[in-house]
């Protein structure tokens, strides 16, 4: 039941984004503006005369009561040094009075560092002043083996660190999902780490694993749940034990442990004292060190 009502999370907020993607106006039928601008470019320079962003865009259109709208437009921000930051290009975006850039819909975001970005966002602004990046709306962020749904998200231009904000559902290719709050990801010197200090639900396997807290190397495949863990078999087994590892880089999940475990099922109760080996596609479990059973 948990995993049909996570499928159709996903299937409502995909057809938020495509239904808002569909009501997109074609140029030919905006009419209502008062100003238009083909080519349009724009360098905005802070107090000490350093560019901080410039803009350009196929089309630019100004409305008496609306936000300026900005057709295939591209910004690329800048640092102190005059080195670029990002550069962010979508289809369509508004240019606020303040000097926000907020963007609709698909975004590719890359970084100096060689990172790219993908996010779909019903808003995605740019602080012009910062330039930080920022979502108060469901987002959904697409990694190369994931697609990462969050209701919100900050992105600081200093470092290659994004921060999803509130629940958080990663929905791996492979099939596992992972629901979580308030999840980092630090893509910084090439590494790509996802981690969060809140509860965390790992599905996979028709097993159900809760723990407080994740910590994931994606280059790796290596999933470690942190703090006490549980287990809940489809058959009704729980095992209880702390800090697991999962290991996906084969195609399939290891668990493994050096902490005491807990196994109970209908007919046994097991304990072991230094750790568990569990191949969850083939359903074996090996207990280690100091293991005492009882059977009914």
């Amino acid at each position: 039941m948990l995993i049909g009502i996570i499928w159709l999370f996903i299937s409502l907020v995909f057809s938020i984004f495509t239904s808002d993607e569909q009501k997109v106006a074609d140029p030919d039928e905006i009419t209502n503006y008062i100003e238009k601008i083909n080519q349009f470019v724009l360098q905005s320079f802070n107090e000490k005369q350093q560019l901080v962003h410039f803009v350009e865009a196929d089309k630019y259109y100004n409305f008496k009561d609306e936000p300026a709208l900005l057709l295939d437009p591209k910004v690329i921000t800048y640092n102190a040094k005059g080195e670029e930051i990002y550069t962010l290009t979508s289809k369509r975006a508004n240019y606020l009075d303040d000097g926000k850039i907020k963007f609709n819909g698909k975004v590719d975001i890359n970084s100096k560092s060689g990172i790219n970005y993908q996010i779909n966002a019903k808003e995605l602004s740019i602080n012009t002043k910062t330039n930080d990046l920022m979502s108060d709306k469901q987002i959904v962020y697409l990694d190369k083996t994931a697609q990462v749904i969050a209701q919100g998200m900050r992105m600081k231009a200093i470092d290659d660190k994004m921060r999803l904000i509130g629940k958080t559902i990663i929905n791996q290719d492979s099939g596992q999902k992972i629901l979580t709050r308030n999840l980092f990801i630090d893509q910084a010197k090439s590494k790509k780490r996802y981690y969060s200090k809140h509860k965390t639900t790992y599905l996979a396997s028709g097993n159900k694993i809760d723990s407080q807290g994740l910590d994931m190397d994606m280059n790796k495949g290596i999933a470690t749940l942190l703090g006490k863990v549980k287990i809940l078999q489809k058959s009704g087994t729980k095992i209880d034990t702390k800090t697991l590892t999962i290991d996906q880089s084969k195609g399939h999940d290891i668990y493994r442990t050096t902490e005491k475990v807990h196994y109970q099922s209908k007919i046994s109760d097991i304990r072991a004292k230094k750790g568990m080996r569990y191949d969850a596609k083939d359903q074996k479990v090996r207990l280690t060190g100091g293991v005492v059973g009882r059977y009914e």
